[in-house]
């Protein structure tokens, strides 16, 4: 079932988990000491398993104006993305699917699918492989949106190294199926739903910016790593293409979301909250 539900205004967020992984702090965040996480293993305890970060990978469902968007598609299932769910999960099926039908939304509602980045934990049930049969998109009606810087620096040589199978599982056959739309900068997919550039983890990392009714909130990819990043935005994620970028864009984004009082959804942590403070601090507080 879906994790967590979200009313802004007039829009409804669904925060749907497709899989999860256990990732060693050291490998993660290797520039931070084992020490400095007890704070935020006490204040967050679900987030940790030990010495190890726990990640969900999560979905969005976003309802506005009439409107479906499926903001990420998770690692994917053995028909649509088979290394990255043998290589992180060890062949754990993804449940995004499930999720969805949960959630009472058939693959066929879908009117968007919006990438916050391209990396493969982000793109997994984009397509499906059926042996006998082409290709086809997973979400057959929908308009699959990505930023153009994203998916020019994925076809590098050395990007697709990191990856070998990403590419042509998940991302290239888009552009041949006529579904793939790029944009060059904030474009709003909604009245109430604003893609926003947010660099750093990626050339063309995107975020959601939700305002409606008087509220607002911001579904930020992997703009964060987890919650303790809201207290410490200058922690580097080792998967950051642009560590010093990535930085700059986590501490805008808190200074824009506690000025207006915003909810912030964290990708591979799970939930909602708010950026508050405490003893001088600042901390992402869980609001559902």
């Amino acid at each position: 079932m879906p994790e967590a539900r979200l009313t802004v205004g007039n829009v409804e967020i669904l925060s749907l988990n497709d899989n999860e992984a256990s990732l060693p702090l050291g490998d993660v965040f290797p520039e931070v000491p084992a020490e400095a996480w007890a704070p935020y293993q006490e204040r967050y305890p679900n987030g940790f398993s030990g010495d190890h970060l726990l990640a969900h990978f999560e979905s969005y469902l976003i309802r506005s104006e009439g409107q479906t968007i499926l903001v990420d598609t998770g690692l994917g299932g053995a028909a649509t993305n088979p290394h990255s769910i043998d290589a992180m999960v060890g062949g754990s099926e993804g449940r995004l699917m499930q999720e969805l039908a949960a959630a009472g939304v058939n693959p066929a509602d879908i009117n968007a699918v919006f990438f916050s980045h391209l990396h493969f934990d982000h793109v997994g049930w984009n397509l499906t492989h059926e042996t006998g049969a082409p290709t086809r998109p997973t979400f057959p009606n929908a308009r699959y949106v990505a930023h153009r810087a994203d998916w020019e620096v994925f076809q590098r040589p050395e990007v697709l190294e990191l990856f070998p199978p990403h590419w042509d599982q998940t991302l290239g056959p888009l552009q041949d199926l006529g579904v793939l739309d790029l944009l060059d900068g904030e474009r709003a997919l909604t009245a109430d739903v604003t893609a926003i550039p947010t660099p750093g983890h990626t050339p063309g990392s995107m975020s959601l910016a939700i305002v409606s009714g008087g509220q607002r909130a911001y579904v930020l990819g992997d703009v964060f790593h987890g919650p303790a990043q809201v207290s410490e935005p200058g922690w580097k994620f080792s998967f950051d293409m642009d560590a010093d970028q990535g930085i700059a864009t986590r501490s805008a984004m808190i200074e824009r979301a506690e000025s207006e009082d915003a909810i912030m959804a964290i990708c591979h942590h799970g939930g909602f909250g708010r950026v508050i403070r405490a003893e001088g601090r600042r901390y992402w507080q869980l609001v559902t």
